[in-house]
């Protein structure tokens, strides 16, 4: 089943996140995206992540994931595991609570 937003019941106990990856050169990249993609996939099956994927245009290489959480602290530890991360491709990383109002998200 498509990942959406959680009930509203959960989405009020819950707040949204956007977060923002700048990464190394590809090469770098490809090294951590298998496991990369995996702890993403965990984060899906856990309802945590509701939507990720690479940016398409641009000069610098990046990333948007949407979180669900409680807190920044919780999206901090997530992003502190992840193989992208502690491998140094991502080169940067931005944390700002989200308000989606309409619309769904993700595949």
């Amino acid at each position: 089943m498509p990942q959406t937003l959680q009930t509203h019941q959960e989405q009020q106990l819950m707040s949204v996140f956007a977060v923002t990856y700048v990464y190394a050169d590809a090469d770098t990249q490809a090294l951590y995206r298998p496991e990369h993609r995996k702890y993403l996939a965990s984060k899906l099956e856990e309802n945590s992540l509701i939507a990720s994927g690479p940016f398409t245009s641009g000069e610098t290489p990046g990333a948007l994931l949407i979180f669900s959480a409680e807190s920044e602290n919780e999206i901090e530890e997530i992003i502190a595991k992840d193989p992208m991360n502690i491998g140094g491709a991502v080169l940067s990383y931005t944390i700002r609570e989200w308000n989606p109002v309409l619309g769904s998200i993700g595949a």
